[in-house]
């Protein structure tokens, strides 16, 4: 049952972007990237994309995206992580990569209440109730 439902949403946000091609669209910078089956992006690119606040503390390590009463924490080289005051457990640790913090992307975005759908093997749909926008990432090794 849940495979039909998953299935059905993946043709309607198929058929929303055909109908919708002024949907928003972003790149993420830095480009995100695989590590293994999980897909990290640039923390505060993509909090800034939804308009969430980005914290990082470097003494602590600690990783801090909040939107209204949303909130993601994360820590470098740990997959302990808590959303929403709940604590989980990352696919993959969030790491440095030249300068930059890259975080579990799906986490982050769904952490912030928004629904992350594939969209083809270069895009990701993170939708709202209100929004959608289609954000560019690299095709799965």
């Amino acid at each position: 049952m849940r495979l039909a439902v998953v299935a059905a949403l993946v043709l309607v946000l198929t058929a929303v972007l055909a109908m919708d091609p002024g949907m928003a669209r972003a790149d993420l910078s830095p480009p995100p990237v695989w590590q293994g089956d999980t897909l990290l992006g640039p923390a505060k690119s993509a909090a800034q994309l939804v308009k969430a606040t980005f914290d990082y503390t470097a003494s602590t390590k600690a990783i801090s995206v909040k939107l209204g009463s949303k909130s993601v924490q994360m820590t470098l080289g740990s997959k302990s992580a808590r959303v929403n005051g709940k604590a989980i457990t990352l696919t993959a640790a969030p790491k440095i990569v030249k300068n930059t913090t890259y975080v579990p992307l799906k986490t982050l975005f769904t952490g912030l209440g928004y629904e992350v759908h594939a969209s083809g093997s270069d895009a990701w749909v993170v939708c709202t109730g209100q929004m959608c926008i289609r954000v560019k990432v690299p095709p799965k090794p």
